[in-house]
């Protein structure tokens, strides 16, 4: 591998939506650049990148994957992302430890949902971007159409500055308009390069007091200007081309190559203890990397990928991993081109690289020299909405379905489970249905565990709404000793969320002392069960006050049976009823959508707690909503908003289930009692 100085590596991220080239671009990019003799096809699943058998099945990218160019003597790492909302979660592992990103827009559909997600990770982390506009090979597309809905979607700062010659299929290639000409362009040339050089002078407040002051800016300023404003992020290239046809990709490359920014232009902010501190990005500094991509290698096993912000590090090398507390032995250090593996000495600033077999080491731990005390800061992932439970096929998927779950947590940090103790269901969770479904194949064919999944249960409870008394008696005679227990409960509603609370008023021994803890015990397993559905009864108060016992026949297990007879009666004349989890909503949705998402919250028992601009002609609108009612909540609201909805979720309270409601429940609790007797 060739030595290159940090301040030529690249590190970019190709984002947009699903459908718009990602894949295909980095195909042609690694032919071009002579890594590859042919250029493969997604259809023909023979591409570089899609080299998963689910990938090659659906045709589409899943998992982001690392290549590797040289160009114009820049080692440019490039990143390929899954455009499909799903997998939105591998956009936010790696758009914080890039340097740039090219955002893919189709031409002849334009700005997507796509192209929403990747702006917004951009604008979070603060990384410069380019936008290639593709397939403007297609009939009828319009290049400076698509310019004027990025312009009113994120911005003025959007310029395009490479424009096509021709469109459709007279698409003939394209002219830069900062160096270039074209005689059928030379107008629209001309007014561009004025329009840019607005743009330029508007970042920049020196720049912009000459400008006002001149009327213009030297060539030098303007070039200086421009390349600093992309840097910054705050001038935005737009670029035309077809990769079909192999337009415009080398002019995209030489951008990336002459003005994305030098990893050691970033800042890098971690902590030492609680002290926030500042690194410089030195390649003879302190190593400091961090992981953002756990995968499985059918052959070499575990792939860590990392990104490298300052130092060097070597093969067969020590390292410690701060997150984690443990030294590791470094190893072989690999680029990748898909999910072939490129051996390599050492690593530098903004280089993208593997490691193989590290035990210890997980998805956004921060790796550095043995003796360097710094954290960086975790990688915020989006929250998970999508719940099912899961269930194993047969006794041997049961035994292995907890380690393959784990396995794929490891790869895919967005995905988790857990046993849920209020319903005593094992849940998965993760971004949507077709993640999970992924997540599942691949489960079945590399571990060999087959498992169901269905709609997670809604953690109902039972409680009381008034105070009963009652007697339960339990008394047998079977030859010999016999048992014998009666026991006097009340039952009193607690106040909402304080739980069981048990009262010992017993006087003179009429039940003995040995035999009340049995009583306690007798009762809460009781409620344990349920009584009127089947759900945990809480918020009860359970008082003994009287009972009776034999001198022979009493026992603990006989008191415990009592008990449990008491509550059965007691719950049922104390007014009881059914309490539901309460979730606290927020729904972030584009402005057109508002009052659609406001008017189904309400179908859905909700109530609308407030609404509040989210920039970027977005509406927050926060609701408190039954849990059962927003169980599929993501798929729904992605089909109501075409994807550009979002929303987040945390416990609220619990509340009375309404009445019409509560009876389903029982009558659905009473069939399923009959039919298992």
């Amino acid at each position: 591998m060739t030595s290159v100085d940090a301040d030529k590596v690249r590190n970019v991220g190709i984002l947009g939506h699903g459908g718009t080239g990602k894949t295909m671009l980095i195909e042609h990019i690694l032919h071009a650049a002579g890594v590859t003799n042919r250029i493969g096809k997604v259809e023909d699943g023979n591409t570089v990148g899609d080299y998963l058998e689910e990938e090659i099945q659906r045709q589409q990218t899943i998992c982001m994957k690392l290549m590797h160019v040289n160009w114009n003597g820049a080692r440019i790492h490039l990143v390929d992302h899954p455009g499909y909302v799903d997998f939105i979660g591998e956009v936010a592992a790696s758009v914080p430890v890039l340097d740039g990103l090219v955002i893919l827009v189709d031409a002849s559909t334009g700005v997507q949902v796509g192209t929403d997600n990747a702006v917004a990770y951009a604008d979070k982390h603060h990384v410069p971007r380019a936008i290639f506009v593709n397939k403007l090979d297609r009939e009828n597309t319009d290049f400076f159409q698509v310019v004027q809905q990025l312009q009113e979607a994120y911005g003025q700062q959007c310029v395009p500055i490479i424009v096509p010659i021709g469109q459709g299929e007279k698409l003939s290639g394209v002219v830069n308009v900062l160096s270039g000409d074209h005689p059928d362009l030379a107008d629209k040339i001309e007014s561009l390069r004025s329009s840019i050089m607005d743009v330029v002078a508007e970042s920049d407040d020196a720049l912009l007091e000459k400008y006002l002051g001149e009327g213009t800016l030297s060539p030098e300023e303007f070039n200086q200007g421009l390349q600093t404003g992309i840097q910054s992020g705050k001038i935005v290239p737009i670029l035309a081309g077809s990769v079909a046809k192999e337009v415009g990709i080398k002019e995209l490359m030489d951008l990336i190559a002459s003005a994305f920014p030098s990893p050691l232009k970033r800042r890098i902010k971690a902590k030492r203890g609680q002290e926030e501190i500042e690194i410089s990005p030195d390649p003879d500094g302190p190593f400091i990397a961090q992981v953002f991509r756990s995968v499985v290698d059918p052959y070499v096993g575990q792939l860590t990928f990392f990104r490298v912000f300052s130092g060097t590090l070597r093969s067969d090398s020590e390292f410690y991993n701060a997150s984690t507390d443990t030294k590791e032995r470094t190893g072989k250090i690999f680029f990748m081109t898909g999910k072939e593996q490129n051996p390599v000495d050492k690593v530098g600033p903004g280089d993208l690289a593997a490691m193989a077999k590290l035990k210890n080491t997980h998805f956004g731990n921060t790796l550095v020299s043995p003796g360097t005390d710094v954290i960086l800061p975790d990688i915020q992932l989006p929250e998970s909405m999508v719940k099912l439970a899961i269930f194993p096929k047969s006794r041997a998927d049961e035994d292995k379905l907890g380690e393959a779950l784990n396995s794929l947590a490891e790869e895919d940090p967005t995905f988790s489970h857990y046993r849920d103790p209020a319903t005593n269901e094992h849940v998965i969770r993760g971004m949507g249905d077709l993640q999970l479904e992924i997540l599942l194949d691949r489960m079945k064919r590399r571990f060999h565990v087959e498992a169901e999944t269905r709609t997670p249960k809604v953690a109902y409870k039972e409680t009381i709404r008034s105070k009963a008394e009652a007697q339960g008696k339990y008394k047998k005679q079977t030859g010999g000793r016999g048992q014998y227990g009666d026991v006097h409960l009340r039952l009193h509603p607690n106040e909402r969320g304080k739980g069981y609370e048990f009262i010992d008023s017993i006087v003179g021994g009429v039940v003995p002392r040995q035999y009340i803890p049995a009583v306690d015990k007798g009762a809460q397993e009781a409620l344990a069960r349920g009584v009127i559905a089947g759900y945990p009864v809480v918020d009860i108060k359970v008082e003994l006050f009287y009972g009776s016992y034999h001198e022979v026949d009493s026992s603990e297990m006989a008191f415990k049976i009592a008990a449990s007879l008491a509550i059965q009666k007691g719950v049922k004349s104390a007014s009881p009823c059914l309490l539901e989890p309460i979730m606290e909503i927020t729904v972030t949705v584009p402005d057109e959508f508002m009052g659609d998402i406001n008017g189904d919250l309400n179908s859905r028992r909700g109530r609308i707690l407030g609404m509040e601009p989210a920039g970027g002609g977005r509406q927050r609108i926060r609701a408190l909503v039954p849990e059962a009612e927003i169980l599929r909540y993501s798929t729904e609201l992605r089909s109501k908003t075409g994807g550009r909805g979002s929303y987040s979720l945390k416990f609220a309270h619990y509340a009375e289930v309404p009445e019409h409601i509560a009876q389903q429940l029982i009558a659905a609790y009473e069939a399923q009692k009959t039919q298992e007797a």
